[in-house]
């Protein structure tokens, strides 16, 4: 084997290993901060605006706090009359752990913290809490089934605000519509926010991000805490909060264009975005605005069925082109099979069939490389003390024979994006959080519990190392029987679904490396 072979298996290595390192440390790197963008001049002759967050106290002491629970087959959520927000969102098809006893997800705490989706109106700078009245204390509704929740309110300065939320079994969605009118005999200036606030603003443990995040047009921006304030307007597609697998989204709808928006992260444990509509309502004159609420799993299919580039929310990272396609697929055999592993095996077994055309160019080219040791042996002792005309023959002798001396690394470099596309599904895709495969392997998105699959799959890429032709340099030889062993490590901690996709390529590897060798002696 060429040197440049074993240097191209060495550098594949190195980039696997250290794949989610460079994730964690450079994918969407802080930036350096920047002035602070105003979203909207303030209307002239009115003070400047305050900092985001900035209103007046939440609730009158005279008021008293109305809660409203909705109940449908997929969350039971419960709202609060103060702003007409979300207080309470548990996710009834997912669990915290795997464990049998282990609670519902809660998005409240977890996604956001306190209130969400809360409707203020600015006054002058000013954020006002809106009262609300709703109009039950309790909604359930069965399979297509749909149900209205009505909040009505008026604020400090005399203008009516309704809100209307609509409810549909068997959806994530929630459709919001917003009205205000001026009670007033004066003309009113304002804007009405919709605010969502969240917590810890940055990257988790595992190096993926939580809290803010915008969609604008085709660019998706992740706002963490050393980075400056963005706002604009007129090209938001949705913003929203997020974690590795859940989001709480709004996205604007009518009118088109007349939405302003700011993400705001004072400090690591606080941010909130705003979706702001401006106002400018004569005494009598009425405004509305409509948007769609999101508030659940960060599901592939699910999310693009929606038509907003939710979707794009998925961390799917630098192979994502690759990433969707695996998961649509492992998401298709799952459906009709009902078991992930099954189906991270299938997909396994389609890559293999793939590549094979490839794998056997390059075992081939390895065989005659190997065959062609000692001619190359002759080569560079003769033309030891010219290396020019050293490559000069060597490259005569591949071209003699036909053989491509990198053509032997090319399966290894090619499975690497493959490799890490899969990687990302694993890590990322809620379809295969706490998805089982079968006896010990409870989660393919963790690790082996007990490393039994990281040992198989050690073995059996030793079995393969001792069947691939190598040189004659046992220096080179042995450096690549050490791969199994640095590759045993590397995956002990990785996703388990990861770890049996390698295990099930270097038994497919095997085979075929024992059929194409085969195949010239019989011939």
């Amino acid at each position: 084997m060429d040197k440049r072979v074993i240097i191209a298996v060495v550098i594949s290595v190195i980039i696997i290993f250290f794949y989610p390192y460079f994730l964690n440390k450079y994918v969407n790197p802080p930036k350096a901060k920047a002035p602070v963008k105003a979203a909207v001049p303030a209307p002239s002759g009115a003070p400047a605006r305050q900092a985001v967050g900035a209103h007046l106290p939440a609730v009158p002491e005279v008021s008293k706090e109305e809660l409203t629970t909705v109940d449908t087959p997929l969350f039971r959520a419960v709202f609060t009359n103060i702003g007409g927000a979300i207080k309470s969102f548990e996710l009834k098809k997912y669990m915290e752990s795997i464990e049998k006893n282990s609670p519902t997800v809660n998005l409240s705490g977890m996604v956001y913290r306190g209130a969400a989706f809360k409707t203020l109106v600015d006054t002058n700078g000013v954020k006002e809490d809106v009262i609300f009245k709703p109009s039950a204390s309790n909604i359930s509704i069965a399979d297509n089934q749909r149900a209205e929740l009505l909040f009505v309110g008026t604020t400090r300065e005399g203008v009516r605000v309704e809100k209307k939320l609509v409810f549909t079994a068997n959806s994530y969605i929630i459709s919001a519509e917003t009205s205000l009118t001026n009670g007033t005999q004066t003309a009113f200036n304002g804007k009405a926010d919709t605010l969502l606030t969240g917590g810890f603003a940055g990257k988790d443990k595992t190096g993926y991000h939580v809290g803010p995040l915008i969609y604008t047009k085709n660019k998706l921006f992740r706002h963490s805490v050393k980075e400056y304030q963005p706002s604009g307007d007129g090209t938001l597609r949705w913003l929203g909060l997020e974690d590795k697998y859940f989001l709480s989204a709004v996205v604007p709808g009518a009118p088109a264009n007349g939405f302003t928006w700011t993400s705001n992260v004072p400090s690591e444990n606080e941010s909130d975005v705003t979706l702001e509509f401006p106002l400018s309502l004569a005494p009598g004159a009425k405004a509305a605005f409509s948007c769609n609420i999101f508030s659940g799993p960060k599901e592939y299919d699910l999310l693009v069925k929606q038509g907003s580039g939710l979707e794009e929310a998925i961390q799917f990272g630098v192979f994502s082109f690759i990433a969707k396609p695996f998961l649509v697929v492992l998401n298709f055999f799952e459906r009709y099979i009902g078991n992930y592993g099954i189906a991270i095996i299938l997909l396994t077994v389609i890559i293999k069939v793939i590549f094979y055309p490839l794998t056997k160019h390059s075992l081939t080219s390895m065989r005659k490389m190997q065959k062609m040791q000692p001619q190359m042996a002759a080569i560079k002792e003769k033309y030891k003390n010219d290396k020019e005309k050293m490559n000069r023959e060597l490259m005569e002798l591949y071209k003699r024979h036909q053989i491509n001396p990198v053509s032997g690394c090319l399966p290894m470099i090619l499975q690497i994006p493959v490799f890490i596309a899969l990687y990302e599904v694993l890590y990322v895709s809620i379809d295969l959080r706490h998805a089982p495969f079968f006896l010990w392997i409870r989660d393919l998105s963790d690790k082996d519990p007990y490393y039994i699959s990281p040992l198989l799959m050690g073995a059996t890429m030793f079995v393969q190392q001792k069947m691939t032709p190598t040189s004659a340099d046992p220096t080179q030889a042995k450096v690549m029987l050490i791969m199994p062993i640095i590759f045993t490590y590397m995956f002990l901690k990785f996703p388990s679904g990861l770890v049996v996709y390698w295990l099930v390529n270097n038994l497919l590897q095997i085979a075929q490396q024992y059929f194409i060798q085969r195949a010239p002696a019989k011939a």
